[in-house]
């Protein structure tokens, strides 16, 4: 649900972006522009919060079988 709240802000954000490059009053511009940013920045936040810890791929380790060298 968090992650779903999180796009639904991004998509809030987007449009108030389109809005204010619409909008011919540069103050309500201004505005719409400022209220977009803190809309991505609370769905980052959210991201944060809520994402999954991803092990790093470097770290990984190569599983081999080693009953391919008996065959020998």
């Amino acid at each position: 649900m968090p992650i779903a709240l999180a796009e639904y802000l991004r998509h809030l954000a987007t449009r108030c972006s389109r809005m204010s490059r619409d909008c011919t009053d540069a103050v309500t511009s201004k505005e719409l522009e400022i209220i977009s940013i803190e809309l991505v920045e609370h769905a980052e936040a959210l991201e944060a919060e809520y994402a999954i810890p991803h092990a790093d791929p470097h770290a990984a380790e190569i599983a081999t079988r080693d009953d391919d060298d008996d065959e020998k």
